[in-house]
């Protein structure tokens, strides 16, 4: 056996280049049926709709050094409850399917709440009520989600 550098190897022939696996899950058919196939489109789309007004309102509501806003932090804690991986998971495996788009449905609708709340100024009392029922992930601070550019 011989030591070598990663460029001893290179030079050598033992490394072949970069290796640029395919798109895959461990779900069923090893590709993304399970979170995107036909059974669970009408989550898809939703889902996209609470990204969008998350960042959107992210956006319109803060700017370069702001301060931590909780009522944003309970926003972005919403919409991560709404695009759940488990959510589509438990429809495509006809697992508690009718539970699964009734959790998914009220957060994404409890997201529109607060959005609107925010927009119309009064964010920080829908959210500590929104909080009290889903609080985890008290470490999430919306300012991360800020995008850098136009949309």
């Amino acid at each position: 056996m011989r030591v070598t550098t990663l460029r001893g190897a290179v030079e050598a022939g033992h490394v072949a280049g970069p290796v640029r696996p395919d798109a895959g899950t461990w779900g069923s058919g090893k590709d993304f049926r399970v979170w995107e196939g036909a059974a669970v489109a009408d989550l898809v789309d939703a889902g996209r709709a609470v990204q969008k007004r998350l960042l959107d309102t992210v956006d319109a509501e803060l700017g370069p050094g702001d301060l931590r806003r909780p009522e944003l932090d309970q926003l972005a804690r919403d919409a991560l409850l709404a695009l759940a991986g488990d959510w589509p998971f438990m429809v495509s495996h006809d697992s508690a399917a009718r539970y699964a788009r009734e959790r998914a449905a009220r957060h994404a609708a409890e997201v529109e709440t607060l959005a609107r709340a925010v927009s119309a100024g009064h964010g920080p009392r829908v959210a500590e009520s929104q909080r009290t029922t889903d609080g985890p992930f008290g470490h999430l601070d919306a300012r991360l989600l800020r995008r850098r550019g136009p949309a």
